[in-house]
């Protein structure tokens, strides 16, 4: 959720990587020189699904900065898409309070004013 500046390879939650990217966001402003994305600066051969990045924070209109190979599953949405439920849950996100992705209840929001956060970091 915080600002990232650098110079190669940066990402709001991945700099450079060549393992798997499930289920994860990022919401900061993003900054570089080369390879910037408002996700992922460089993917190598990744597979990566189910992540979101906020183009409005970010100011970055992509989530890779560059990779190997066409990355799917990386989806950008605005500020107020972010800090809907409907969004990840069409998704697959398991969150509290529905059933369709599953009843672990792994992800909970506060509508309109925050992003998702795990369960356990629910306001009580």
């Amino acid at each position: 959720m915080g600002e990232v500046v650098g110079q190669d390879y940066v990402g709001g939650l991945v700099g450079l990587s060549s393992d798997p990217v499930i289920g994860c966001y990022s919401t900061g402003l993003i900054s570089g020189d080369r390879h910037v994305g408002g996700l992922i600066g460089w993917a190598w051969f990744n597979e990566v699904e189910s992540c979101f990045w906020d183009t409005q924070k970010s100011q970055q209109a992509r989530g890779e900065g560059s990779s190997g190979q066409p990355l799917g599953g990386i989806i950008g949405k605005t500020t107020t898409e972010m800090q809907t439920a409907s969004t990840f849950i069409e998704d697959g996100w398991d969150f509290a309070g529905e059933e369709e992705n599953g009843t672990e209840d792994i992800w909970w929001i506060l509508e309109g004013q925050d992003y998702p956060r795990l369960w356990w970091e629910a306001i009580e």
